[in-house]
């Protein structure tokens, strides 16, 4: 992540209905960086403070994330293009303070801990994160073909030529 952090008090942000936008460089994310055939580009992010209408009230954040992002297909292990079309609302959680279960079964509502310091990059990330496929694999792809070289010789060979010299 880049060395400058935009900073939000998570329940301030929320209580007072702020929003935030802007682009996150691909470049950046080096927790995804090991998934990634290609680290160039960037994705578009928004980030809403509200009251829940749903949650009796309960303060959340809308994170919004969109772009492309090259992966390597770890079948054929060339790059794939994968659209990261995010839309994740966050309850706030208090410290000390019981997390809502009904929640954890709906795919669209999360519950995190709020702070009065919570790094907005740190938060694009982790949603980049948990939205990325475990395995990504092309619909179609033949495996990457096996080349035999002095280099990939069997260790044995190499030892039997040693032992001849």
């Amino acid at each position: 992540m880049s060395s400058k952090l935009t900073v939000i008090d998570g329940f301030e942000f929320a209580r007072s209905g702020k929003h935030l936008g802007g682009q996150a460089r691909i470049a950046d994310m080096d927790r995804i960086a090991d998934a990634l055939a290609s680290n160039s580009g960037e994705l578009e992010w928004t980030l809403l403070g509200r009251r829940s209408e749903d949650h009796e009230g309960q303060f959340e954040l809308i994170v919004g994330i969109s772009g492309e992002l090259q992966l390597q297909c770890q079948r054929c292990l060339q790059p794939l293009q994968f659209r990261l079309m995010i839309d994740r609302r966050l309850l706030l959680v208090a410290p000390g303070k019981d997390w809502p279960e009904e929640d954890v079964e709906n795919e669209h509502v999360d519950a995190i801990a709020a702070s009065a310091e919570m790094a907005v990059e740190v938060l694009i990330q982790d949603e980049v994160v948990l939205a990325l496929p475990i395995a990504p694999r092309h619909d179609i792809c033949d495996p990457p073909t096996i080349r035999e070289t002095k280099q990939d010789a069997s260790p044995f060979a190499v030892l039997r030529q040693l032992k001849r010299e």
